[in-house]
């Protein structure tokens, strides 16, 4: 997700009239849903609001200022599938460590899911167990060295979790996934 201000007005716009309390505006967002933004206001969410923003349009006409920029592309699909942005988690489980000691929270740190995930088991000697979404049944093992994929459509992933209890040493764990951009932010 990106993040953005709200400026409706700017030098090249002129001030907002101090007597009039112009400080918000009702501005149509991602899925046709009018969203209230306040003058000032720093808010996360898809880069639907970068068409808002300068360069996009010119100066005089910009009012949202992009402070932090993911580089996602918008899709305009109605579906807004395609709307994710990447996430990596490296994760070191300690050897004789269990599931709750090494959790890539993806719900809890984006407030959204994966829609893909690679997971990649580094070590040269260690399996490891994973556990998707806390579930104890969505747990499959990862030979050393490597890689189990999730694609879009097979799973929607809120967290992963990784076992080496019965591992001889840490393992070094790679989690790349693919954020379903929520919006709610």
């Amino acid at each position: 997700m990106s993040t953005f201000r709200v400026k409706l007005s700017n030098s090249k716009q002129g001030l907002l009239d101090k007597y009039h309390n112009q400080r918000s505006a009702y501005i149509m967002g991602p899925n046709k849903v009018n969203r209230k933004l306040n003058d000032g206001e720093i808010f996360k969410d898809c880069n639907y609001w970068k068409r808002f923003a300068h360069p996009q349009v010119s100066l005089e006409e910009a009012f949202i200022e992009v402070i932090e920029d993911d580089g996602t592309i918008y899709n305009e699909s109605s579906e807004s599938s395609f709307n994710t942005y990447p996430r990596v988690f490296d994760i070191l489980a300690k050897k004789g460590s269990s599931f709750r000691e090494n959790v890539a929270d993806i719900n809890g740190e984006t407030k959204s899911y994966a829609t893909f995930a690679q997971i990649t088991n580094k070590s040269e000697f260690d399996e490891i167990k994973i556990r998707l979404n806390k579930l104890d049944s969505a747990i499959i093992e990862i030979p050393p060295q490597n890689t189990q994929v999730f694609n879009v459509g097979e799973v929607t992933i809120g967290s992963i979790e990784i076992d080496n209890s019965n591992g001889e040493e840490d393992v070094k764990v790679q989690i790349i996934v693919s954020i379903k951009s929520s919006g709610l932010s």
